[in-house]
């Protein structure tokens, strides 16, 4: 079993370096030869590519009054949507169980 995780992260990881790199190619130092080097580069400039991108998707995602930054007042909508959240769930009434036979 930790094997096959293995091969997965192993692809997952140079799906991401190909795709991110689609465009460049793989001699990312441009020494005229693809070797280990190069594999260093170009996961580094994947790794950053991700993290820039994930940075902007949580930023749009925790911004939840849109005002432009995340701060106390996202902090106090997140939290009155849970608390009405949890208050919903706490007043359902649970459905009956049908009659056994």
């Amino acid at each position: 079993m930790v094997e096959v995780i293995v091969v997965l992260i192993a692809v997952v990881v140079f799906a991401a370096v190909w795709y991110t790199n689609r465009n460049t190619g793989f001699d990312a130092n441009k020494d005229g030869k693809v070797d280990l080097k190069d594999a260093g580069v170009l996961l580094e400039q994947t790794v950053k590519t991700v993290v820039t991108e994930v940075k902007e998707e949580v930023q749009k995602v925790a911004d939840v009054n849109k005002d432009g930054k995340v701060d106390k007042e996202d902090a106090k909508v997140v939290k009155e949507k849970v608390k009405t959240a949890a208050k919903k769930v706490t007043n359902r009434k649970p459905k009956a169980k049908p009659a056994a036979k």
